[in-house]
């Protein structure tokens, strides 16, 4: 071996030396509190020990006061606290089986089959699902109307096909339910292929009303600029969604004229439509269990379509009602008389609110805002809807990224707790998803669980975990209707 020249070891040193003094430089920076100005410049707070840390030690919520979840209190740890945390992670560095853990990474094998979710019952205001739990016990005689608001959560009938699959075992009835004329999730719902011509004008909750139509039940609306067309096909994706015997068509403010309609795509048939500025129906049966039904219409502005209803016989249908991006806000948007129009044709009993996802924020500190539009939203529909029973989703776990972790986002603990005064505020049943998840940091779990069942944005679920979301939500009900 080539002993090293005296420049060479002088190098080595060099940068040993520069090595050492900037880990004494960023371990001095770490115990300069957060928000300090040096030169105009505020320090953000750094934590060298962010990936070892143990999670008892992570800042979870941005109030002071902190939330109880789950009997946990996560609460803020102030500046010496975190000081002397880090301290002590330093000091304890030195034990070989801290060492070893850190160096020892999750394997994946290790996460399959994890326990990642448990039961959580009904909370809050649990008689007001009697509306709901009464009605059902008649469903042999009657159809029996499930109304699913969310966000993009549930669009692609996610969640609320396994809901509606475990409700109609137990209550009866077939079919998909109200789908609207024209969706944004066509390319990834599993339950119904649905098809159109491009020449449907549509407005909804999502994406504005500039002409101040009437919205349906839905939140949504289209008006042909033609003749134009859609076509609904079961896929057997689920044994409830694999055929349907009945369609049933809302629409509004139509022009004396007929619609043609044709099942299976067979000879078109012909069907007199109603004028009128309420919600009016056509309620159209085939002979056969149907597997498409295909809806043409005559001329521009025919009338104004809500959507279509498919179905066969009597049970309980769930409704499929995806508004992405919204806050859960909007239901004024939609007209007092129609949605009055639409209980009185739909016989709608329970309306479950899924929304959150798009409130949460990692800097919020209350959501005071949310808790007093959410409380008059939900008043005003129970003022709509007097003898139909609500639940409320709480947000699921979300995550952002701390070091080289991934942990829950420090506002979903509070979001949380707003969402509980909602329900309390207005009288409802409050179903907490968050807790069902598997509590704080229970996200990472459902991402690298086999199959995984949430996304690598830590925020959305997959199809196996919305398949999942939907059976413990269903269950749920179905404990507190036993119970």
């Amino acid at each position: 071996m080539v002993p090293l020249s005296m420049n060479e070891k002088n190098e080595k040193h060099r940068s040993v030396i520069l090595f050492t003094l900037t880990i004494i430089f960023l371990i001095g920076l770490s115990f300069i509190p957060g928000g300090t100005s040096i030169l105009g410049y505020k320090i953000k707070p750094i934590d060298l020990f962010i990936d070892i840390k143990p999670d008892s030690l992570l800042d979870y919520s941005s109030s002071s006061s902190g939330n109880n979840l789950n009997g946990n209190n996560y609460k803020s740890i102030n500046n010496r606290e975190l000081q002397n945390s880090n301290m002590e992670i330093l000091r304890a560095s030195i034990n070989l089986t801290l060492i070893k853990n850190i160096f020892s990474f999750d394997k994946a094998e290790e996460r399959i089959n994890k326990h990642i979710s448990k039961d959580v019952p009904i909370t809050g205001n649990v008689s007001q699902m009697n509306y709901f739990f009464n009605a059902v016990k008649n469903s042999d005689n009657a159809k029996i109307r499930v109304a699913h608001f969310g966000d993009s959560g549930i669009e692609g009938d996610l969640i609320t096909a396994d809901i509606r699959k475990i409700l109609q075992e137990k209550f009866g009835g077939n079919g998909a339910g109200m789908i609207a004329i024209t969706s944004q999730d066509i390319m990834f719902r599993t339950t119904t292929k649905q098809t159109f011509s491009d020449n449907w004008t549509t407005y909804n909750v999502v994406v504005g009303n500039p002409d101040n139509l009437p919205l349906g039940m839905n939140g949504f609306v289209s008006v042909p600029n033609g003749p134009a067309w859609v076509k609904y096909e079961a896929t057997g994706a689920y044994p409830d969604t694999k055929s349907f015997s009945t369609v049933r068509v809302f629409y509004t403010n139509a022009k004396k004229s007929a619609l043609n309609y044709a099942f299976n795509d067979e000879t078109q048939q012909s069907v007199s439509l109603i004028p009128g500025n309420d919600v009016k129906e056509i309620t159209l049966n085939s002979t056969l269990n149907a597997k498409s039904f295909k809806l043409f219409t005559t001329m521009a502005n025919q009338a104004e379509f809500f959507g279509v209803s498919l179905e066969d016989g009597n049970g309980v249908y769930v409704d499929n009602f995806p508004w992405r991006g919204n806050s859960g806000v909007a239901f004024r948007n939609v007209k007092e008389a129609t949605l009055k129009d639409f209980n009185n044709l739909c016989n709608y009993k329970l309306i479950i609110l899924q929304f959150g996802g798009n409130v949460a924020s990692p800097i919020a500190k209350n959501y005071n805002w949310y808790e007093n539009e959410m409380i008059k939203n939900i008043k005003h529909l129970k003022s709509i809807f007097p003898e139909s029973s609500f639940l409320l989703l709480g947000v699921g776990d979300k995550s952002v990224k701390k070091g080289s972790k991934f942990v829950t986002d420090p506002g979903i603990p509070i979001l949380i707790e707003s969402q509980k005064k909602i329900a309390e505020e207005t009288g409802i049943a409050f179903w907490n998803s968050f807790e069902a998840m598997g509590g704080i940091n229970s996200m990472e779990d459902w991402v690298y669980s086999n199959p995984p069942l949430a996304m690598r944005d830590y925020t959305h679920v997959t199809a196996q975990g919305a398949s999942k979301m939907g059976q413990m939500i269903a269950q749920a009900i179905l404990n507190a209707y036993n119970n």
